[in-house]
């Protein structure tokens, strides 16, 4: 009877582990690499697993482009400041970000600047080697 609750038990603590081994790699991100840019907020999306920002940038000929940044999820950006509405479709803000390795439009955010000045940090979850931030998943 006592080995049938340990596999009751050991089932359990696998099939909870489960949704841990299905995340995905950051690998598609060039984490050595930082770029800015700016732009108007095309949109925003709260959602979990991870949030979007769509941006549009204008290239060096004044032609439009839209780019998507990945970001954490609402749960770890809340903790470091952000809100479902602290970026609206319409702002001018700036972007800092690692950029998607195979250089499509997109990467993954760092922070991102208001036009009041506030920055909102990524709410990563390790320190951030390149700007040493100190902001942990707990």
């Amino acid at each position: 009877m006592k080995s049938k609750y340990i596999a009751i038990a050991v089932g359990f603590a696998l099939f909870a582990a489960f949704p841990a081994g299905a995340h995905h790699s950051q690998v598609m991100y060039d984490g050595n690499t930082d770029i800015e840019m700016s732009g108007t907020v095309k949109e925003f999306s709260w959602t979990n697993p991870h949030t979007w920002l769509y941006l549009t940038v204008m290239d060096e000929n004044g032609n439009p482009s839209e780019w998507a940044f990945e970001s954490n999820s609402t749960g770890q950006l809340t903790r470091v400041g952000w809100s479902a509405d602290a970026i609206k479709a319409g702002d001018e803000i700036s972007v800092v970000m690692h950029p998607l390795r195979d250089g499509t439009r997109g990467g993954t955010i760092v922070e991102v600047h208001l036009a009041d000045g506030t920055v909102l940090p990524s709410g990563g979850m390790r320190p951030d080697p390149i700007r040493g931030s100190e902001v942990l998943d707990p």
